[in-house]
């Protein structure tokens, strides 16, 4: 668009906020202008436990401006009739890799290649070529790509932000906090440095590491490396005159490894959950632990180092009881009874962490996609979680953990306007979403494709 000058703009501004008060259709294009909407005698959550029986929900420029029962439509703005209908702030899945596309990691030297480069002394620390999985440099806010299958499957469910995790390392980088309104990265991505992630799981194909212990020596050794570097990088400081390498694994660990950020730490049973509270321990991290479907077991040690939860909900099927009278080995009864009790352990692990006052958030890894999900999370609430922690883990209490609940997880004047419509609770397996807004922007889950945000386009003279 050629060049304007600002007051150009103003009056060109000015025009269109004259037609659309003269002009009954300009009244939508000032209303989608200005992000303007009122969201009207709906049933609203606040998020925190609060509700609204019937009240009146206004967004503007992107940002919650006024809720309440009493609250005033302005002026100008485009009404949604919220009449037996539901308004929740928008669901976080507080760990995902779905819309995450990896660059390629570019070719290493091999470990023959780097002998007429190797120093006459023994390494203490990895050689790059030996580095597999090691990736802690690498930025999911810099691999956003979300599909349009993507997007509707979680705005069809209710859920605006998205914790976007790389995937596919031992150490595989750092995540980013992401709204799903399927605009640009610059305007969609809500933190960009929430914390590193360690897997202990290599790239799939390469045959090393080929053990669970060879992926631990690879993420320790690569932490005593990035240790390594800060103790250099001070003494270099100091007056020493060893200068420190430039390395950008090693760098990428350090706000890790000085707590500034956390570590998400794979951990489902409890083994794995124990080996993550371990190498926290040994290297002063600070855990999150991701998945957690054997947390129940570990409640005590998860408890007294205040670890927060980014729990999964993968249940199978329930087992059907044997039938009377059949051969069949899988009917055994004693079998029967084994598979039940794995069944009702991990369908109550949920319910057992809230009533142990667990801080935990809610993650659709594990499952299929957001519907098995939510189904998932109705059979915890069946078997004794309460809807309003379930609801708080999905909103509130996530955008708290994540350590963004000055801008999310609550319906409230001042945060970012991200709520949805539903036809139902979301206890109800019925539940429909009718609309939603991310970052103030109308979408609706049943459209073929995102619809575009208006935008007013003027000419050298300022026209539109």
């Amino acid at each position: 668009m050629p060049f304007q000058s600002h007051s150009c703009r103003r009056i060109a501004m000015g025009a269109v906020g004259f037609l659309g008060t003269s002009i009954a259709f300009g009244q939508s294009s000032i209303a989608s202008y200005n992000g303007l909407h009122a969201i009207v005698g709906a049933k609203i959550f606040i998020g925190d436990g609060r509700v609204i029986e019937k009240g009146t929900l206004v967004l503007r420029n992107g940002l919650i401006e006024s809720v309440g029962p009493d609250t005033a439509v302005p002026r100008g703005a485009e009404v949604f009739d919220g009449k037996g209908l539901i308004v929740y702030p928008g669901f976080i899945d507080s760990f995902t890799n779905k819309g995450f596309v990896a660059s390629s990691p570019g070719t290493r030297p091999t470990i023959a290649d780097q002998n007429a480069d190797n120093p006459s002394y023994a390494s203490a620390f990895m050689r790059e070529s030996n580095r597999v999985g090691i990736r802690p440099e690498v930025q999911a806010s810099q691999g956003v790509g979300f599909t349009d299958d993507i997007l509707k499957g979680y705005q069809g469910s209710g859920f605006t932000t998205v914790l976007l995790a790389p995937t596919g390392g031992d150490l595989s980088g750092m995540a980013a906090l992401v709204n799903l309104s399927g605009r640009p990265p610059r305007e969609s991505i809500v933190s960009a440095q929430v914390g590193e992630v360690i897997g202990f799981s290599g790239p799939g194909g390469d045959p090393y590491p080929s053990s669970l212990m060879g992926h631990i020596a690879q993420v320790r050794q690569a932490l005593y490396d990035a240790n390594w570097l800060t103790s250099l990088q001070k003494s270099f400081a100091a007056g020493g005159n060893v200068r420190p390498p430039a390395d950008d694994s090693l760098s990428a660990l350090q706000p890790m490894l000085s707590g500034r950020i956390p570590a998400l730490i794979d951990g489902d049973t409890s083994a794995q959950i124990s080996r993550a509270l371990n190498l926290s321990h040994e290297f002063g991290l600070r855990p999150w632990i991701v998945g957690g479907t054997e947390a129940w077991k570990k409640v005590t040690d998860i408890k007294a180092g205040a670890i927060p939860l980014l729990l999964s909900l993968p249940f199978t099927a329930e087992p059907d009881a044997p039938k009377a009278g059949s051969t069949d080995p899988a009917d055994n009864p004693s079998k029967y009874a084994e598979r039940k009790r794995i069944y009702d352990e991990g369908v109550k692990n949920v319910s057992v962490l809230a009533t142990e006052g667990v801080p935990f958030a809610l993650t659709t890894k594990g499952t299929s996609s957001t519907s098995a999900f939510l189904d998932n999370l109705r059979k915890a609430i069946k078997v004794g979680l309460s809807k309003e922690t379930a609801l708080k883990a999905l909103t509130s209490g996530a955008a708290k953990i994540l350590g963004v609940d000055r801008l999310l997880g609550t319906i409230e004047p001042g945060k970012v306007a991200n709520v949805f419509v539903a036809t139902t609770e979301f206890t109800d397996p019925k539940m429909a979403v009718k609309m939603l807004y991310i970052d103030g922007r109308k979408i609706d889950p049943g459209a073929s494709k995102p619809q575009p945000t208006f935008r007013p386009q003027f000419n050298q003279e300022g026209g539109n």
